[in-house]
């Protein structure tokens, strides 16, 4: 289902990149980790403004129904739409790799995403590493271009980064020595 610019489909949005030939070889969304992560930090947020309504009540600068409103207003301006962005992050975003290039889908808000598929051939260094001591198995993956193609790109809170990043590397091998793959020339004199 699409929501304005929100895709909840994932396999449409991965059908419309899978080229003639071309096969999946992994699709992975960021670990539950980063969800529960803005979770706490809109926690506090929340416990912060409480204390400001509160602490405004108290020394007299704002009544109960303003202190309340106030609440209100802050908490849906910088809560409430923090949750909403970080549940579409972690459901909707993902990264999908195939035999020819590497998709990382990053749908943002109900109006917003971005889609940047990546040819293997123009993917430098992939590199894994580990986050928060590797403790529930995610980490991050940064994905360095060749020469001047565009900037690094870093996904955080991937699960098991070491192993998609062992997949991108063989697939990048792989790519390189069909690329490279030249049926040598003979001659007529060579044929038997």
């Amino acid at each position: 289902m699409q929501i304005f610019a929100l895709e909840t489909n994932i396999g449409r949005v991965k059908e419309h990149f899978l080229a003639h030939g071309e096969a999946e070889i992994f699709t992975a969304h960021p670990h539950l980790v980063s969800f529960l992560w803005h979770i706490a930090w809109e926690f506090f947020v929340t416990i912060f403004l409480f204390a400001v309504c509160i602490y405004g009540f108290e020394i007299g600068i704002l009544s109960w129904p303003v202190a309340l409103t106030v609440f209100i207003v802050g908490w849906f301006i910088f809560v409430f739409f923090g949750l909403i962005e970080a549940y579409i992050d972690w459901k909707y975003d993902f990264i999908f790799l195939t035999t020819d290039k590497l998709i990382i889908v990053d749908q943002m808000s109900l109006f917003r995403k971005s889609i940047t598929p990546i040819s293997l051939e123009n993917l430098g260094d992939v590199v894994a590493e580990t986050q928060w001591l590797n403790l529930f198995q995610f980490g991050i993956i940064r994905f360095a271009l060749k020469e001047g193609h565009g900037p690094e790109v870093k996904l955080r809170f991937m699960p098991k980064a070491d192993r998609l990043v062992g997949q991108i590397a063989e697939q990048i091998t792989l790519y390189q020595r069909r690329k490279d793959y030249v049926v040598p020339y003979r001659s007529r004199d060579s044929v038997e």
